[in-house]
């Protein structure tokens, strides 16, 4: 007969009620009888009872064993259980090994999974299951010799009853089996059992995978031939151990069938049940987690030497400001061990209390980077470092990287000193440098003044004395001649008929002519002489020779010598019409200044304007129409004239403030040439006819000598205006 079970109950006791039922009771298991004594018994049994050896194979059987199972005429003896009965669950043979081991003192199935199955049978129309007990038997030696099989029939409402009535105990308990049993086999981790001395008495799939052994080999080996590092000798006190703390929990190594060795976490739990002592061994593969951890260590050393051979200061701190660790630069600052660092609050050691505050702001702020300059206290000496963060682990820690900036800092700062001295060396060379240009441009203006002072001075004086001695014996010629010419007038009233000789001399003489053209030649030498002396006046107030010292002055008159010692430009010449000179003088009262030094400024200024305009009225088309009415139209055809002219205004500023403006509607200057134009030996003009320091000697005069200013106001196109400003002083 073969059987199908699906329903298993495991007991790791005696009977679920405590006992086995009489009928099922084989003699005392712990009376050494024979082999055949058991045999016997079996045969005479009036219940259904068979007798099997270690290897499961029948050695006898009862009446009524043959006739439920249909293995009549001693056809089951000496072949195996599993043979007559293949399509069993795993677990009977586990059970069946657990009994034959001495772990189960007996072990009870139930077969079909109700009365109707095809495991039952049909017995005067009343469908049955059956229900199976294991029982070990022993030979003269007390050793476990072979197992006893019952075999009982269950009724339908036996079956319904005593086995799979709703809530009933029986039917809890087999869930509650099955689930265990299924659970252990089918396991992730290595489960054995073993008995009080080692002995493995179950073993699940995985432990049979992964060691490389079969169930069956496993369950005749003991826990110490597995653990390669718990020898025999030690087992005992290992048990001791684990009973008097019901549980370990430790890393060992396994060793499989060929001899591999693979590292495992072990839980060992001590049971007891039924007045057996039992250890449950959990085991599981650590080979992945050692490898990681392995590799994590490495590639933390790696980090560590890493950050330790950082020139700086490394540590890292977790957001609520307790140092996780540190470099060894760090600890070798402070003179402490780094892993006493790990704990810390930030701040413990009371040296930079800005970078407590970093530290602080950093994690309560949002960015993930941030970089600052933080002086600490190491060792007594005050450092810089440069302190660059970052945060990481979803913001919950960061690292401070601290670079000694120290000698930097002092590198830098000397170098900021030594070039702020630069730049003080550098402006003061070219103040001295600006001075040495103007004193030279000074002595250079005063040599070549002097030279013409005293050139001009003694032109004046050589010219005056005849001047004077001419202008002098003009109105004594004059008185003199008329004279004469009245005794000749005299003499022809007298004598009209002359002697024919004087008749001819007369008549060659034209005397009426001479009589009416000689006052008027007179008089011409007169306005000459005249002349003469107010350009010797104007020369000897030009230069000035005999005035060192500031004194009041007429403006006005020095602007008018000035203009007589440039006549002779102001005039038409070829190429170009005459320069208009319009006077626009303002009542000036008398300046305090130096009078030859700002007739030399006037004479600068307007020869820089008589410059200007004779260059645009030799190309007036270079600058397109000039503003100010310079171009004024002539005739229908639209041809237009250019017309020079210079606008000399004087008036009197505020009450303590005088302004002459000299300007011109000359084609004036571009924003480069005005931002240069007061530089030495700068200028636009030929370098053979112009040495670029008028200007320049001008503003030298009116801002250094006389405490004024000297203004410039010019657009291409809209001619130039230079403003002298100068103080009244006191008379």
């Amino acid at each position: 007969m073969q059987t199908k079970p699906v329903k298993q109950e495991i007991r790791l006791g005696r009977y679920a009620g405590g006992k086995i039922p009489i009928a099922h009771q084989p003699p005392d298991a712990a009376m050494s009888e024979n082999k055949e004594g058991f045999r016997r018994f079996v045969e005479r049994s009036a219940d259904a009872v068979a007798m099997v050896d270690c290897e499961m194979r029948y050695l006898s059987v009862s009446r009524r064993w043959e006739t439920d199972c249909g293995f009549g005429g001693g056809e089951a003896l000496g072949r195996s259980h599993w043979e007559l009965f293949p399509n069993l669950p795993e677990y009977w043979h586990q059970n069946a090994r657990a009994c034959l081991a001495g772990v189960l003192e007996y072990s009870e199935f139930v077969v079909g999974q109700s009365p109707v199955s095809v495991a039952g049978q049909i017995e005067g129309g009343v469908r049955a299951a059956e229900k199976w007990v294991f029982w070990p038997w022993k030979n003269n030696e007390g050793a476990i010799g072979g197992l006893i099989l019952f075999a009982e029939k269950i009724t339908e409402r036996n079956f319904y009853n005593n086995i799979w009535r709703p809530g009933g105990k029986s039917q809890k308990l087999e869930t509650k089996l099955q689930l265990t049993q299924k659970a252990l086999d089918n396991a992730a981790d290595t489960v054995f059992f073993t008995t009080s001395d080692g002995q493995i008495c179950y073993a699940n799939k995985a432990a049979c995978d992964r060691g490389g052994y079969s169930e069956s080999e496993l369950l005749k080996l003991r826990f110490t031939d597995i653990d390669s590092q718990l020898s025999a000798s030690d087992w005992p006190e290992r048990w001791v151990e684990l009973k008097q703390q019901n549980n370990l929990t430790f890393e060992t190594s396994y060793k499989t069938k060929n001899g591999t060795i693979v590292p495992v976490e072990v839980q060992l739990n001590y049971l007891e049940y039924d007045g057996c002592e039992y250890c449950c061994a959990i085991a599981r593969d650590i080979s992945a987690r050692l490898a990681a951890k392995s590799a994590l260590l490495e590639a933390k050393e790696q980090l560590q030497a890493v950050l330790d051979a950082v020139p700086g200061l490394v540590s890292w701190v977790s957001s609520d400001l307790r140092y996780l660790g540190v470099n060894r630069h760090l600890a070798s600052a402070y003179q402490m061990p780094a892993e006493l660092f790990a704990g810390k609050k930030v701040g413990f050691l009371d040296t930079s209390p800005k970078f407590n505050d970093l530290v602080y702001d950093f994690f309560v702020g949002s960015n993930h980077k941030t970089s600052q300059e933080v002086t600490a206290s190491i060792r007594g000496e005050n450092k810089t470092y440069l302190i660059v963060a970052q945060k990481y682990q979803k913001n919950t820690a960061a690292v401070f990287v601290g670079l000694d900036i120290t000698e930097s800092k002092q590198s830098l700062l000397a170098l900021q000193e030594s070039e702020e001295r630069l730049r003080q060396q550098a402006a003061k060379l070219e103040r001295t440098l600006l001075v040495l240009q103007q004193t030279q441009t000074q002595l250079i203006q005063t040599e070549k003044m002097s030279s013409l002072g005293q050139l001009v001075a003694g032109i004046a004086h050589e010219i005056n004395n005849p001047v004077s001695f001419i202008s002098g014996n003009v109105s004594h010629a004059t008185g003199y001649i008329q004279e004469l010419l009245r005794s000749i007038d005299l003499y022809q009233k007298n004598y009209p008929d002359p002697a024919p000789e004087i008749q001819d001399l007369m008549e060659e003489l034209d005397l009426d002519f001479i009589k009416k053209d000689i006052p008027k030649l007179l008089n011409s030498m007169k306005v000459g002489s005249e002349r003469i002396r107010d350009v010797v006046r104007s020369l000897r107030l030009f230069s000035r020779t005999d005035e060192p010292e500031m004194k009041p002055a007429d403006i006005h008159e020095g602007l008018d010598s000035t203009v007589l010692i440039l006549q002779n430009r102001l005039q038409a010449k070829g190429g170009r019409p005459g320069i208009s000179l319009v006077k626009e003088y303002g009542d000036l009262p008398r300046v305090r200044c130096y009078p030859g030094q700002l007739n030399q400024v006037f004479m600068h200024l307007l020869t820089n304007a008589i410059d200007a305009l004779e260059a645009e009225g030799r190309n007036p088309e270079k600058y397109g129409k000039i503003q100010n009415q310079s171009l004024l139209s002539a005739g229908s055809s639209g041809t237009e004239i250019f017309n020079p002219e210079i606008r000399i205004r004087t008036e009197v500023i505020g009450e303590s403030e005088v302004a002459i403006a000299i300007s011109d509607n000359g084609p004036g200057m571009t924003e480069e040439v005005l931002c240069r134009i007061f530089d030495p030996l700068f200028t636009t003009k030929c370098q053979t006819t112009s040495t670029g320091l008028g200007l320049a000697i001008s503003q030298h005069l009116v801002v250094e000598k006389h405490g004024g200013d000297l203004l410039c106001i010019s657009r291409p196109g809209e001619g130039t205006e230079l403003i002298v400003k100068i103080a009244i002083g006191n008379d």
